[in-house]
């Protein structure tokens, strides 16, 4: 493992997590404005961010694929993708194209790389470094969320370059295409691919095979000692059975259905609880122009603020559970606190009868967003504890089954703004708050039910 590891290759790996991240949340305070821009209603800003999370749920697979051959190859074809998009969503505008600008962000989803980082981690980097370097990804992906809308907020400006225009709407899209260019560059010269990456899986086995002893077989019958080696053939059969055993233990898992096969219902409990607080985190951030818009009259450079200043709240958050939180509670109370501080959340956020102040929201908001944080990080922990071995070779493993829950409800929470828009903007708040709650609420009762299962 040592021999494998490069300190810049893990620096690159990083980089390209909290580019990634920039990259997604850069557009959320504008998304809005560009679709009414190019004649669509602001609430398509929905079906514009959450088009990236629907490419994602492909591109995890065949990236999670990819990774069994080779990392380099990938994240290069990862930077070029989204170089293109990124291209494809600024050009949008000068020619008045929504389609384009969909494909533009379909293209930036299908070069999504997140299987990728979180597979160097775990199989390049040694043992000693890799919580560090866990601590690293959690942090890079903080850092790219806030840091999108904050950048956003550094792009409201209106000018031309030739016959292109450059504005708040364009800009993200231009400044991310020249990012991923650099970055393309910078992977190239510096990038060091593991020198036995495709061998790791039979490595892995032949080291257990070799560290596992030879057997002595004594049987007792009569009060007579058997011969200590049975004859030849009885032996080579056993020996033969026991292999192919342990052979069909170690085997990597080749598709979903296996996969699905293998998740206890402790698993798929955790499983769901992440799909329940990405789905949560996506509402709160997706939808923030629109209803801050609407009930406060927000610019595009307070959203940007107000984004970035939650994203910001990510490394405090993380730095008090890991340190102080995790030595005074178990992780399975932390857990379910934290689901309920989630539901808390969800409910202060509706708007009832009294008036929608300023105070609510932000407030509503702060306490769904990083709750959510700490569920994510206690959640993925356990996770790793219940799941199969066999979970965590190969394509389908449990860090690609979590990114496809993950995606999949940033996916159903941008189409639920999308479709919750055409009910009027009054609407809108409390129709995709209505389905989140549904989620928290199910999601505490599956934990609560599977608590001895769990541990």
């Amino acid at each position: 493992m040592d021999d494998q590891y490069h300190f810049m290759s893990l620096v690159l790996n990083l980089a390209n997590t909290f580019l990634y991240m920039v990259n997604t949340y850069i557009i959320v305070p504008t998304a809005d404005n560009y679709s009414l821009n190019l004649g669509a209603a602001a609430s398509v800003c929905g079906v514009v961010i959450g088009s990236m999370a629907v490419a994602q749920v492909f591109s995890s697979v065949y990236f999670s694929a990819w990774s069994n051959r080779s990392y380099l190859r990938p994240l290069i074809f990862s930077s070029i993708v989204l170089l293109i998009g990124n291209t494809l969503y600024a050009l949008a505008y000068d020619l008045n194209s929504l389609p384009v600008l969909l494909i533009g962000r379909l293209f930036c989803g299908f070069g999504s790389a997140r299987a990728v980082n979180r597979r160097y981690i775990s199989d390049c980097v040694p043992p000693k470094l890799r919580l560090q370097a866990s601590a690293g990804f959690v942090s890079a992906s903080a850092l790219g969320m806030a840091c999108g809308p904050a950048l956003a907020c550094l792009l409201q400006k209106d000018f031309r370059i030739y016959k292109l225009t450059m504005n708040q709407d364009t800009l993200p899209g231009w400044v991310m295409a020249l990012a991923w260019l650099i970055y393309l560059l910078w992977l190239w010269i510096c990038f060091k691919e593991p020198s036995n990456n495709k061998n790791q899986g039979i490595l892995v086995s032949c080291q257990s095979n070799n560290n596992a002893g030879p057997e002595i077989h004594v049987a007792v019958e009569d009060e007579q000692t058997q011969p200590l080696l049975m004859n030849t053939a009885e032996s080579k059969q056993q020996d033969d059975e026991e292999e192919d055993a342990d052979k069909e233990t170690q085997k990597p898992i080749t598709s979903l259905v296996a996969a699905y096969k293998l998740l206890t219902p402790s698993v798929k409990v955790q499983l769901y609880v992440y799909f329940m607080l990405k789905y949560a985190m996506e509402i709160v951030l997706a939808e923030s122009s629109l209803v801050t818009e609407y009930y406060f009259v927000w610019s595009n450079s307070k959203v940007a603020i107000f984004l970035a200043c939650l994203g910001l709240t990510v490394l405090p958050v993380n730095i008090v559970v890991g340190n102080y939180m995790s030595n005074i509670f178990e992780e399975r109370q932390v857990l379910l606190g934290s689901e309920i501080l989630v539901c808390i959340g969800l409910v202060l956020s509706f708007h009832a009868v009294i008036p929608y102040s300023v105070t609510q929201y932000v407030g509503s908001a702060l306490i769904t967003f990083v709750s959510a944080e700490v569920l994510e990080g206690v959640n993925l922990s356990l996770l790793s504890r219940v799941m199969s071995s066999r979970l965590s070779r190969g394509t389908f493993n449990g860090g690609l089954l979590s990114t496809e829950a993950g995606t999949l409800a940033r996916v159903i929470a941008d189409g639920t703004i999308t479709i919750s828009g055409y009910f009027g903007q009054s609407q809108l708040l409390n129709t995709t708050l209505l389905p989140a709650l549904f989620f928290c609420i199910s999601s505490i009762v599956a934990t609560c039910y599977t608590y001895n299962s769990l541990y």
